[in-house]
């Protein structure tokens, strides 16, 4: 018996090895983008919105910017999570409420990422940046 739950643990660690490689070959591809001094990987098939004007939210005024795509919500809340994980950004829980955002920091750095999709089945990605203010 043992031997059985040994084996069957065994095999589904190489499962899941496995099946992160894949995803991490397969998966949403990236590009950095340099947002008020802070590298931001963008998904791959997002287009910068230059002429995109809004007026940021309180505490991220350092640095914004808009894209948009044929990238889906849930393919961005995934993609967010995975990355910015593995660039050392903690997900913050200012915004846990809401469904179109993640907060994320990093030393005194906060990201704000925002995502909504449009009727037309494209969605507008924007990236704030701000400084906390250090701990007293």
């Amino acid at each position: 018996m043992p031997t059985k739950s040994i084996r069957s643990l065994s095999q589904r660690m190489v499962m899941c090895l496995l099946c992160g490689a894949m995803l991490a070959m397969s998966g949403c591809k990236q590009t950095n983008q340099e947002i008020a001094g802070v590298s931001i990987p963008i998904p791959e098939k997002m287009t910068r919105n230059a002429d995109k004007n809004f007026a940021p939210i309180s505490g991220f005024e350092d640095g914004q910017a808009s894209y948009e795509g044929k990238v889906s919500p849930a393919d961005i809340f995934t993609f967010y999570q995975e990355v910015m994980a593995a660039k050392g950004w903690q997900p913050n829980s200012w915004f846990a409420n809401q469904k179109d955002r993640i907060a994320y920091t990093k030393g005194n750095r906060v990201v704000l990422i925002r995502y909504n999709q449009t009727p037309a089945g494209t969605t507008v990605l924007t990236v704030m940046v701000g400084t906390q203010n250090p701990p007293k």
